[in-house]
């Protein structure tokens, strides 16, 4: 009896581990968040700030991509070109911010991801830039 013993208390233990759930990589991603600033935020951190740093600030790197903060001039494109830029690359803003490098990223966001980083770079302008953007007909509500 002994014998069975242990190969039957080792072949128990390998059912116990193999019960024992391992969780799927993209299960533990970080979860979107259904407040839309949040969701720009986020956004903007994971696929934005490695080219325009995190507070928005540009020229954080060789690719020099340019100021989306209120030290920058992006207040002053519409809203259709900051949108074509994050959807067809920086070169679809003809370079004017200097951003003719950026990588298309429209096949890699979503639509409330592209929203929500569209709101999050108004968030970083001042209330001047904001003001002047909106009085411009650049504004698209």
């Amino acid at each position: 009896m002994t014998r069975w013993l242990v190969p039957a208390l080792l072949l128990m233990g390998l059912l116990s581990l193999a019960a024992c759930r391992v969780d799927d990589p993209a299960s533990s991603a970080t979860p979107t968040p259904a407040d839309p600033a949040a969701l720009g935020q986020q956004t903007f951190a994971k696929w934005c700030a490695v080219c325009h740093g995190a507070d928005g600030q540009g020229y954080v790197n060789a690719l020099n991509a340019p100021a989306l903060n209120a030290g920058g001039e992006a207040y002053k494109l519409t809203d259709q070109a900051i949108l074509d830029a994050i959807n067809d690359g920086g070169a679809a803003s003809g370079g004017s911010t200097g951003g003719g490098s950026m990588a298309p990223l429209g096949n890699a966001l979503t639509g409330a991801e592209k929203t929500a980083v569209l709101e999050y770079v108004h968030s970083l302008w001042s209330a001047d830039e904001l003001a002047a953007h909106e009085s411009s007909g650049a504004h698209t509500p």
